[in-house]
């Protein structure tokens, strides 16, 4: 929906093979007056027509992150249920769906699927006036999910990250003691670092549109926060010595996705490990964790919008810690009991 030279917002519907025409001052006006229209030809609303509408409303405001999230959930959500009359739409049906999709997917992205048919009926009833509750207001999430785990680094592991040189890829080396998820580091330039107050300055992030970065704001607004310089770090780029302006990561500018993919596997062949960036983050966690900071604390350094994902992650990281003091146990009773 685009902006005419008369400065309103125009669209067209197609109604029994007929093109009809649509504007308003607001896309909100446009999507009233489609709404009206059909009410009036008694003609059906389905999820699909609201989703699309929806779509075109709300695509470009979305993160690029958040975009790649969601693409595939609206796509299945639209094959599930877009002849449906989104008036028609019941609890039973998107909570069938749910449990479906759980035999294939983690909690999170269940939950995402949930989300985005929500926020379609949502639309269609605050933009579009259509006279209907959302449904999954009813829907719960099927019990018995699996969830997502990380687990922190093997000894091996660490030290192929600790051994990385001055000369070598430095985002493993990066995120492993600031806790950076994969787009805050990439986003570091040098001017974010306060050397004499030893302070990580974190304000933005790198999204790729398509293989090309882009600069912007952190995953929430917890996201913009301060962690410490510590020691090992400083060194290091006291070693590197870069301008003001250049990327810790890729130099002059942010390195593009490709380069991101290819730069990363040569780092992990080169050092004989094969880990991922959010395993690293885990262990900034779990380092947290094992020096006594508090879950408040942690929460701020890590940048969770939630206490609850800290304390999700702490959880775990005793469970772990409880699990191999069982299994020294055991093993100094097997052996010198």
């Amino acid at each position: 929906m685009k902006k005419n030279d008369k400065g309103l917002y125009r669209t067209a519907i197609t109604i029994n093979g007929k093109r009809k025409w649509f504007s308003g001052k607001t896309r909100k006006d446009v999507m009233q007056k489609i709404a009206l229209y059909r009410i009036e030809e008694k003609q059906s609303i389905t999820f699909g027509s609201v989703a699309e509408k929806w779509q075109e409303d709300n695509w470009d405001r979305l993160r690029f992150g958040s975009y790649r999230t969601y693409a595939p959930c609206l796509e299945r959500a639209i094959q599930k249920f877009g002849k449906t009359d989104i008036d028609k739409l019941k609890p039973i049906e998107i909570q069938t769906w749910l449990r479906d999709l759980g035999r294939t997917y983690a909690f999170k992205t269940v939950a995402n699927h949930k989300s985005i048919v929500s926020q379609v009926c949502d639309y269609a009833i605050v933009n579009l006036g259509i006279d209907m509750y959302n449904p999954c207001d009813k829907v719960k999430m099927p019990a018995g999910l699996k969830k997502g785990t990380r687990n922190a680094l093997s000894a091996d592991e660490r030290t192929a990250i600790l051994s990385t040189t001055k000369d070598e890829n430095q985002l493993a080396f990066l995120i492993l003691f600031t806790g950076c998820r994969l787009g805050e580091a990439l986003a570091l330039q040098m001017k974010d670092i306060d050397m004499k107050n030893n302070v990580v300055h974190i304000t933005k992030s790198v999204a790729f549109h398509g293989n090309q970065p882009v600069i912007q704001t952190t995953k929430t607004e917890n996201g913009i926060r301060d962690v410490p310089l510590l020691s090992p770090l400083k060194d290091r780029l006291k070693e590197l010595n870069l301008p003001q302006e250049a990327y810790i990561v890729s130099g002059e500018k942010p390195m593009t996705k490709s380069a991101l993919y290819r730069r990363w596997d040569a780092f992990c062949k080169a050092k004989g490990i094969h880990i991922d960036r959010h395993s690293i983050r885990h262990q900034y966690a779990t380092t947290l964790y094992e020096a006594g900071i508090d879950a408040k604390t942690a929460q701020d350094l890590l940048g969770h919008a939630q206490i609850a994902t800290t304390m999700d992650i702490y959880t775990h990281i005793s469970a772990e810690k409880k699990l191999k003091d069982f299994m020294k146990l055991e093993t100094f009773v097997a052996n010198d009991f």
